[in-house]
């Protein structure tokens, strides 16, 4: 005891010291700010673990600071390490699994301080340095546009190709350089040309041996070099070319491939085991032939040995996206000869077991049938068509070069111990293996070839879903071979299947004939086009099969290039040998995409389409008629009230809770009046089978279900219980009038006024390329363009100061209530224009209608009224969280007077004529396609109209009848039975409204058209565009014509602001987008006749293109009256033809020391020169008597101004003074005389011009080409042979009863009336009067002395003697985007001259004259614009033509001032002036000023300035 006592004391002591220096590291570690947890040694793990969680809260303060204090980032990591000593626990206590152990620390702790931290730095915070390669924090940045990714961006295979010229001046160059510099002379030459010359070097300054050793090496070391690399890259040629023929003529092994398949199929063949037996399993199901009563797999196994590839042949010499193999491949896990003793013990066999159940009810036994000892060889032909995107291939080709070698065991009774193997059997198993090759090799046994579309299979859309309808047009047959067996003529029928296997559809049979006529039309729904439509024609018998009388086939592929095949004639075929000849048309109508709507897609509204209806399952079906209990259900669907059904699915077997997912497809004629019935039948073999429950249903409630819901359950009729759980999908088709049809068109309430005034600061997308945008705001409704601003060109702040009237429709809701959609939204797109490309987006700015309009049940004229005009100013939305620039407009909506019979009468689509033409036609005992219906029907009529609810009951049933009567709604949308008052409400609102006679509504100035483009017969295949007044835009365009005879059935509107002054263009684009123009044939012709001609019947249009080829185009129109009060800007008075008459000028300012001064005066119209005059020479008085015409965009806008400058041969001309004239107070067709007070800054008022205005008011068409601001160059659109009609009160009383034509006769009558003459593209001129200032009689001027503006030539048409045309090169205007030193050269016939260069300017100033020859045989004047280099090659900047003898007519106008527009950019104004009288043949044509030198009279054809005229050296 004794012994024991110090020892205890001493540790007591020790263990006291312990906790004492313990307890100092743990002060010293608060201290350094760390967190220490001290606990109770006795204390439970779950108490630690609490009095540890309350101090979690501390560890989030825990802050690095920069400083190094105590809670610097060392410090408080050496503390945390430490932390786990710092216990008073015993080891006892220590959990050993870590289950009880709560941590303090939790990653999303870490999280919550990473964003709290970054909270509280904001943007303050400095951004961490970026590593270069590091892993982005967000989303990956897009790749910009100027980096070159990838080969095809570095070799620049994807880049537009080079102009004709450029591509020409390569080829030229690559020849030259080729044939020069890289040819055997250099290579040989350079050498020894580089020795002979350094060895000269050396001997000539002296230089020693030494020298001529070191260059004898270089020499010697550079040939070695070369000679080495000739030599290898010779041996690589060589073997390259012979691993080819290599690759081409012999196979090589696959062991590698072997090696791998050995160990991955002992991995892979569960997997692959499991998949056939649930896919094969559910297909025996539900093929269980009558007698049978189950078929199951059983036992499945493909054993342990993997295929094996014996060797592969590639062919190198196909195209870059196909790869082509032959791979040797065999099966035979028989064989142990490559296999090791153990892998031979360990080995299992292919075993299928099929497990056969025979009989009915409680009678039945199951046979097993084994499947064993399967072995395959064969070769096999792989071709892959490879694609940019993911998975790279898309199309696999398989097809067998030879019969495979196939073997096996069968043993159909005993099993595997007492089974016996029907191969012994004699002859079976020959006809076996016949079978099976009879039935693989139409599919892919050489040259058939099956197809996995692998882009197709990874895409997630159903394989065998439809992807278009091909309607096929049975015209005739001619020359049939045949006879039947008894003598006689062939009964033919022409089948109709796709790839042979099966049939879709069949005419009518003709009695004996070999020259049969059908004219009959079918519809075949498609899966690709990449098949074959194969039109077999049989001999129908009538107790025996018919006889194959042979076949023609179609290759759906040609579709794809054009969509529309018409009079097509195929050879029939039997056999390889000729046995007629069948005549059909074919259409194909693809399926309509999905169209992004505000970021949401949205299906295309259409009445036509394809339904594609899935059966998934039924549940608690009613078995009180089974005896057993248990059902056989299957499902059949009916269309309307046919008795015989378009799809049945597959039996179910003993359940009362079937699951089939049986989809089918059909074609709907017209969604709205569809109704779909489904049949739940019990399957009872022999006995008659009775209907379980059934269902009838509009197509339009069906569609109505929420597609977010999973599972719809829709309750069955006619049974104690049961429901059905569908699925339909609606595909519109893409036919005539689908989209915009009278069917669905809805008259306008109204229109919007958007006054788009300005927008700053817009998006530059032309930066990288040193430009700016040329933007221009586009009005989209529903994602249809409906408006368009003009285009601006070089602005990122525009200033369009337009006005737009964008018509406001009608729009129908579910409840059937007309009234105005709340969010319906218009949105303004600010776009950049390119004149070759697809225009940019730059944003846009949304405007809710709800916003200025609202309902007006006070006033029966207007259904709505204006909330007020709104001015805002909003921010461009580039994208979802981005804003760059402002969009200033003012909108207001101004109500449209409810009119009653606003509405067209809707044809029918090629469906529905071609079902209505077979029912006309129906036989009895021939069968037909879509749409002829059994002679036998059934009245049904719907029974539910909606899914069950979450408490299993649904609505009560609406009376309609299923073949869509008077009781169906011929509305897309489907209306509760609660809804119907609302209903008969809207009805009843629709009816309201009034009526108008033609002449009431031509009262109306203001108001919206609307076309009905029905057809037309087309010289090509195009869309039409309407135009109104200015023909910047087009109102409208129908979709492009499938063929020459169109069947548009679009219908389409624009506003007209004055009915009497307005015109309608109409013209055919052939063209595909939208936005580009490749006019082919034009109608020109006045609103208001146009409209006589329309509105109550339906007129033809003749177009003619510039060969003289006429179109004709089918229209009927409405008109819906608008009360606008136009503001003096947008009236037709406002813009027109103003001729001005320079007479002279009087008390100038002199500029020249003599005290006289050489005035000429410039007119100015909105800071564009329109006018120079010619200048006299010292006076203070001049005498001009000089005229020109100005076209005036807006009276109202224009700053119109006259300036007289001294002319100075040395410097730049000073100015005189500068007068404004005032343009708004001009009476249309009275000249007015006029003083202008000519002012300056520095000398004040002094002088005076004399001026006389004559104003003639005409729509101006605005050209947007390539320059796509208005200018001078507009053409002159309104005019009736020499007499204007675009004009304000004052040219209705000049002109009289200008419009006062009868329309009621024939279409070729109106043609001829109002039809205008065919204008040059991008041509405008004006005569040049020659009366003088003295002739008194023109002070009284009026309408009937104005110059003639037609562009039409004179009945005698050109001169056939030459005569002197005098052509003086005016100015240029925009011919280039940068300063250029800017000369034309001007060719007639074969006589050409150019001007001289001026200073750098985009607009230059010739006013240089020249004199050819011309007659009938010199029809047009070529015009080229160069910039002149000093040292370099001169650079043509722009080119045109001229149609001389349009502006020049013999006998009426021998002096016009012409405008035309250049390709590649900008204007010329050219004056012409022609004098038959003198003939300039008999003296040489000279130039008007002495210093020119004209250039080579005839150049050779084989130069290259002859070839390219203009591209010639300054002389």
């Amino acid at each position: 005891m004794a012994t024991n006592a110090p020892s205890n004391g001493s540790v007591q002591h020790a263990q006291e010291k312990a906790e004492t220096h313990l307890h100092n590291i743990i002060k010293h570690d608060v201290s350094q700010g760390a967190i220490v947890h001290s606990f109770d040694p006795n204390a439970s793990p779950q108490q630690k673990a609490a009095a540890a969680g309350k101090q979690s809260d501390r560890l989030k303060s825990i802050i690095v600071q920069q400083d190094g204090s105590a809670q610097g980032e060392k410090g408080t990591l050496f503390s945390l390490l430490r932390l786990p000593n710092v216990t008073f626990i015993s080891d006892s206590s220590i959990d050993a699994t870590g289950g009880g152990t709560l941590p303090t620390i939790t990653v999303e702790d870490a999280d919550n301080a990473t964003k709290e931290e970054q909270e509280k730095a904001g943007s303050a915070t400095p951004s961490a340095p970026t590593v270069p390669g590091e892993y982005p924090s967000g989303v990956t940045p897009a790749i910009p546009d100027w980096y070159k990714v990838g080969w095809r961006a570095v070799a620049n295979i994807d880049a537009p190709p080079l102009e004709e010229g450029e591509e020409k001046d390569k080829h030229i160059l690559q020849l030259f350089l080729s044939e020069q510099y890289y040819g055997q002379w250099y290579h040989n030459a350079a050498l020894i040309f580089f020795a002979v010359f350094a060895s000269h070097f050396l001997t000539r300054f002296n230089f020693g041996w030494g020298w001529l050793i070191i260059l004898l090496s270089i020499c010697s070391t550079y040939y070695m070099t070369s000679m080495t690399r000739v030599r290898r890259c010779a041996r690589d040629d060589i073997q390259r070319e012979l691993v080819k023929t290599r690759l081409a003529s012999e196979h090589e092994s696959a062991e590698w491939m072997n090696n791998f398949l050995d160990r991955f199929w002992l991995i892979y063949e569960p997997v692959l085991s499991a998949t056939v037996v649930a896919s094969v399993d559910q297909i025996l199901s539900t093929t269980t032939p009558a007698f049978l009563d189950s078929l199951r797999l059983t036992t499945f196994t493909l054993g342990t040995k993997a295929p094996h590839i014996d060797k592969v042949r590639t062919f190198p010499r196909t195209p870059d996206d196909i790869v082509m193999m032959d791979w040797g491949i065999s099966f035979t896990p028989s064989d142990t000869s490559d296999m090791t003793p153990r892998q031979a013990a360990q080995k299992v066999n292919p075993k299928i077991v099929l497990s056969v159940r025979v009989g009915k009810g409680l009678a039945t036994a199951s046979m097993p049938v084994l499947l064993e000892n399967i072995s395959f060889s064969g070769l096999m032909r792989i071709r892959l068509k490879l694609m940019a995107n993911f998975p790279h291939v898309q199309i696999v080709d398989i097809s067998f070069l030879e019969k495979p070698v196939i073997d096996y065991v069968l043993k159909p009774v005993g099993g595997e111990s007492l089974g016996f193997d029907i191969a012994h059997i004699p002859g079976l198993q020959t006809f076996i293996r016949d079978m099976v090759h009879g039935t693989l090799g139409p599919m892919m046994y050489d040259p058939n070839v099956f197809t996995l579309n692998l882009e197709q299979l990874l895409s997630g859309a159903p394989l065998d879903a439809a992807i278009g309808v091909v309607q096929v047009t049975i015209e005739a047959a001619r020359g049939l071979k045949a006879n039947k067996i008894g003598g006689g003529s062939p009964d033919p029928y022409v089948s109709i299947s796709i790839n042979n296997r099966g049939e879709l559809a069949r005419t009518k049979h003709k009695q004996s004939t070999y020259n049969p006529t059908w004219l009959e039309t079918k519809f075949i729904l498609v899966n690709s086009l990449q098949e074959s439509l194969v039109l077999s024609l049989l001999d129908y018998n009538d107790h025996r099969k018919d006889t194959p009388l042979g076949a023609a086939t179609f290759e759906l592929q040609k579709l794809l290039e054009d969509a529309t095949q018409e009079g097509l004639e195929l050879p029939v075929l039997k056999d390889g040998k000729d046995k007629g000849m069948v005549r059909f048309d074919v259409n194909y109508f693809p399926v309509l995409r999905p169209q992004s709507v505000d970021g949401k897609e949205i299906l295309p509204r259409t009445n036509v389409g394809i339904v594609r209806l899935t059966i998934h399952q039924a549940k608690e079906l009613d078995a009180t008629k089974s005896l057993s209990g248990d059902l056989n259900p299957l499902v059949k669907v009916f269309l309307g009230n046919s008795t015989s059904h378009t799809h049945k699915s597959q039996i179910m077997k003993h359940t009362n809770n079937p699951i089939w997912e049986s989809p089918t497809e059909f074609i709907c004629a017209d969604k709205a009046s569809s109704v779909i019935t489904i049949k739940v039948i019990d399957e009872r073999d022999f006995l008659r089978d009775p209907v379980v429950g059934y269902m009838s249903v509009r197509l339009v409630d069906l569609l109505q279900t929420d597609p977010t819901l999973v599972r719809q359950w829709w309750p069955l009729n006619g049974c104690k219980s049961g429901k059905i759980r569908l699925s339909c999908e609606w595909k519109p088709l893409q036919m005539a009038g689908a989209l915009s049809g009278a069917d669905v068109y809805v008259p306008p309430i109204g229109v919007v006024r958007l006054w788009l005034q300005k927008a700053i600061d817009v998006k530059n997308v032309e930066a990288t390329l040193g430009g700016k945008s040329d933007p221009y705001v586009r009005i989209l409704v529903n994602n249809v363009t409906l408006g368009r601003t003009e285009v601006i060109n070089n602005n990122l702040n525009p200033e369009w100061d337009q006005i737009i009237y964008i018509p406001e429709r009608q729009v129908s809701q579910p409840l059937f209530e007309s009234r105005l959609i709340c969010d319906q939204s218009m949105f303004m797109e600010v776009m950049d224009y390119q004149h070759l490309t697809k225009d940019r987006s730059l944003g846009s700015v949304e405007l809710h209608v709800s916003d200025l309009a609202r309902e007006s049940p006070a006033d029966p004229q207007y259904r709505y009224e204006s909330t007020g005009a709104k001015d805002i100013a909003e921010p461009i939305k580039i994208d979802n969280n981005s804003y760059k620039g402002h969009l200033h407009y003012r909108a207001e909506f101004v109500p449209a007077l409810n009119l009653k019979h606003v509405h067209f009468d809707a044809s029918e689509n090629e469906i529905q004529i071609a079902a209505h033409k077979a029912q006309r036609i129906h036989d009895k005992g021939s069968s037909s396609s879509i749409g002829s219906s059994s002679s036998e029907e059934e009245e049904r009529y719907v029974t539910v109209n909606g899914p069950m609810t979450g408490a299993g009951t649904h609505g009560p049933p609406q009376s309609v009848r299923a073949d869509g009567g008077e009781d169906a709604k011929p509305d897309d949308e489907a209306p509760s039975p609660t809804d119907k008052d609302s209903a008969k409400k809207g009805k009843d609102s629709a009816k309201e409204g009034i009526e108008l006679s033609k002449e009431e509504l031509f009262k109306h100035q203001s108001g919206v058209i609307i076309f009905n483009v029905i057809g037309g017969h087309l010289q090509k295949k195009a869309r039409l565009d309407v135009l109104l007044d200015d023909a910047y835009w087009p109102a409208f365009s129908t979709l492009k014509s499938q063929g020459t005879n169109a069947q548009w059935s679009h219908v389409g509107e624009g506003f007209l602001k004055e009915l009497d002054f307005g015109r309608v263009w109409l013209r055919l684009n052939e063209s595909s987008d939208l936005d580009k123009d490749d006019i082919i044939a034009e109608w020109k012709g006045d609103a208001k006749a146009f409209l006589d001609a329309t509105l109550d019947r339906r007129s033809s249009f003749t177009l003619t293109d510039a060969d003289g080829r006429s179109s004709t185009v089918e229209i009927e129109a409405r008109y819906v009256p608008v009360p606008v009060k136009l503001l003096p800007r947008e009236s037709i008075n406002n813009q027109g033809m103003l001729r001005v008459d320079l007479l002279s000028g009087k008390d100038l300012r002199a500029a020249d020391r003599t005290g006289k001064s050489d005035p000429f005066a410039v007119f100015t119209l909105n800071g564009t020169k329109v006018f120079t005059s010619q200048t006299k020479k010292k006076t203070l008085n001049p005498d001009w008597s000089e005229d020109c015409i100005v076209n005036v965009p807006s009276r109202e806008a224009a700053d119109f101004s006259v300036e007289v400058f001294d002319w100075n041969q040395l410097e730049q001309s000073k100015s005189l003074g500068r007068g404004t004239i005032n343009l708004r107070d001009l009476e249309p067709f009275v000249a007015s005389e006029q003083m202008i007070e000519l002012s300056s800054e520095k000398h004040g008022a002094k002088g005076q011009v004399a001026i006389r205005l004559l104003f003639q008011p005409e729509i101006i068409a605005k050209s947007r080409k390539a320059t796509s601001t208005f200018s001078s160059a507009g053409r002159a659109m309104t005019q009736i042979g020499s007499l204007p009609f675009g004009a304000g009160k004052g040219v209705v009383r000049g002109i009289g009863n200008v419009f006062k034509r009868d329309f009621g006769g024939s279409h070729e009558k109106l043609d001829a009336l109002h039809a205008e003459p065919e204008i040059a593209a991008g041509q405008a001129s004006q005569p040049i009067g020659e009366q003088t200032a003295g002739d008194d009689t023109t002070s009284h001027t009026t309408a009937t002395s104005f110059p003639s503006l037609s562009r039409t030539p004179s009945a005698s048409g050109p001169p056939s003697e030459p005569g002197t045309l005098r052509v003086t090169m005016i100015s240029a205007k925009d011919v280039s985007m940068a300063e250029a030193k800017p000369y034309a050269v001007i060719r007639v016939g074969d006589k050409e001259f150019k001007t001289k260069h001026g200073n750098k300017t985009s607009s230059p100033e010739w006013n240089e004259s020249f004199n050819f020859a011309a007659s009938a045989h010199t029809p047009k004047l070529h015009l080229w614009i160069h910039d002149h280099k000093t040292l370099g090659k001169d650079k043509q900047l722009a080119q045109g033509e001229v149609d001389i003898w349009r502006h020049i007519q013999v006998g009426r106008s021998t002096a016009a001032e012409v405008t035309v527009e250049l390709q590649g950019g900008g204007q010329a104004r050219i004056r012409l002036e022609f004098d038959a009288e003198n003939n300039p043949l008999a003296r040489d044509a000279s130039l008007a000023s002495p210093d020119r030198s004209q250039l080579q009279a005839s150049p050779s054809r084989f130069s290259i300035r002859g070839l390219r005229p203009g591209s010639h050296e300054d002389s």
